[in-house]
C-alpha cells in the first residue's frame, strides 16, 4: 500500500495513518532524533532546554490540510513544525542562516569532501510533483533543488520564506557538510576560463577576423 492511499484497496476500509512522534531536531547537524532522545544521534551533542515562544499566531502546513504548525527552537532560531507530517517552514532568512551555520561547522571542523562518508538520504522521495503553498500568503511556492545538484527539492516562496518536508533538513546539512555547495576545481577553473574578456583585446580579434575574412573573399573572385 502507497504512502497517500487513504483506503485499502482489498476491502475499501478507511486507512488512518499513526503521525510520526516528533523527536528534537539538533541545532547543530539539524539531523532528526528519535523522541526523547537527549544527545544527537549523528553529532553527538547535547539537547539544552529551550525557550519558550510567547508569540500566539498560527500557520497552516502546507501538506496537511487542517493541521496547525507549532513552534520549535533550533538553537535559537524560531521555525514551525507540522506534528503529523513534521514538516519544517523555516520563516524569511532562517534557511540561510540555518545554512551558514552548518557551513561553519564544517570549517571549524576542517573536513574535506573526501574524508567524510556520504549520508544515506532520509527524506522520502516526491514521486509525483505537487505545488505547496505558502503558510502565511497562500501563494504557490517554487520548487527549488538545494545547491543545484543536491537531489532535495525544497518549496520556496520569495516573500516569507522555505518550507522543508520532514528529513529534508537533515539532507541538506548533511550534502553541506559534504563539501556540496564547495566549488569543484572543475569549477573553478571554468570560472576562470570564463572571465570576462579584455574589451579592447575582443575587439581587435574580431577585426582582424574580419579582414581576413574579406581577403580570402577578395582572393577568391580574383582567381
Amino acid at each position: 500500500m502507497g504512502g497517500e492511499e487513504t483506503s485499502c484497496s482489498y476491502c475499501q476500509a478507511a486507512v488512518t495513518r499513526k503521525p510520526e512522534r516528533a523527536g528534537p531536531v539538533c541545532p547543530e547537524c539539524l539531523a532528526r532524533n528519535p523522541a526523547g532522545a537527549r544527545h544527537c544521534t549523528s553529532c553527538g551533542i547535547a539537547f539544552l532546554p529551550q525557550p519558550a515562544r510567547t508569540r500566539t499566531e498560527t500557520w497552516g502546513c502546507p501538506a496537511c490540510k487542517g493541521v496547525r504548525l507549532v513552534a520549535r527552537n533550533l538553537g535559537g532560531l524560531w521555525t514551525e513544525e507540522c506534528p503529523t507530517c513534521l514538516g519544517l517552514w523555516a520563516p524569511g532568512d532562517v534557511m540561510g542562516r540555518l545554512v551558514d551555520r552548518v557551513r561553519e561547522q564544517r570549517r571549524r571542523n576542517g573536513a574535506e569532501p573526501s574524508s567524510r562518508p556520504q549520508a544515506e538520504r532520509r527524506a522520502a522521495w516526491q514521486a509525483e510533483i505537487s505545488y505547496r503553498h505558502c503558510p502565511e500568503c497562500q501563494g504557490a511556492m517554487q520548487r527549488k533543488n538545494f545547491g543545484r545538484r543536491s537531489g532535495v527539492i525544497v518549496d520556496w516562496c520569495g516573500s516569507h520564506g522555505t518550507w522543508l518536508d520532514a528529513h529534508e533538513m537533515g539532507d541538506i546539512a548533511a550534502f553541506v557538510l559534504e563539501g556540496g555547495l564547495e566549488p569543484k576545481p572543475a569549477q573553478a577553473a571554468m570560472a576562470a576560463w570564463s572571465l570576462p574578456a579584455n574589451p579592447a583585446r575582443t575587439e581587435t580579434v574580431g577585426s582582424e577576423r574580419l579582414l581576413r575574412g574579406i581577403g580570402d573573399f577578395l582572393a577568391q573572385l580574383l582567381k
